[in-house]
């Protein structure tokens, strides 16, 4: 079974068909048989919607097609992903802006799983921390 944890940039290029990578995302997830989808990516997905002004119900509408798919799983984050999370940005001298990130690419490391993403900076950490980044 191939499973990755998803990250917030595959779901903006896969709902917006005139973004850069639409198609690379829709085939993506498309690709993928289980999609691990970390709490905080829902957050960051909504506060996007939300700064391009997309109405409430086509944001919910959208967020449903991917939260209640059979490919997907949500996945909860707890104070060990926090910790690392932290420890991380610590030790690398990153900024907090990187902490959602760091969440998300602790979730790739603990659950054995690739990472996908289009965010440049969170592949090159995923494959720093061997987490195979997708696509």
């Amino acid at each position: 079974m191939q499973e990755a944890v998803i990250d917030t940039s595959v779901f903006v290029y896969d709902t917006f068909e005139d973004s850069l990578y639409h198609e690379a995302a829709a085939r993506l997830l498309d690709s993928l048989d289980r999609w691990l989808i970390p709490l905080i990516v829902v957050y960051e997905y909504v506060w996007f919607l939300k700064g391009l002004n997309v109405r409430p119900a086509d944001a919910r509408d959208k967020l449903l097609e991917y939260i209640t798919g059979e490919k997907c799983l949500l996945v909860r984050e707890g104070a060990d992903e926090i910790r690392w999370a932290f420890s991380r940005i610590v030790e690398e001298e990153l900024s907090l802006a990187r902490f959602n990130d760091a969440v998300v690419l602790s979730v790739a490391i603990r659950r054995g799983a690739s990472l996908a993403s289009f965010d440049a900076k969170l592949r090159k950490q995923g494959s720093e921390a061997g987490r195979e980044p997708t696509p």
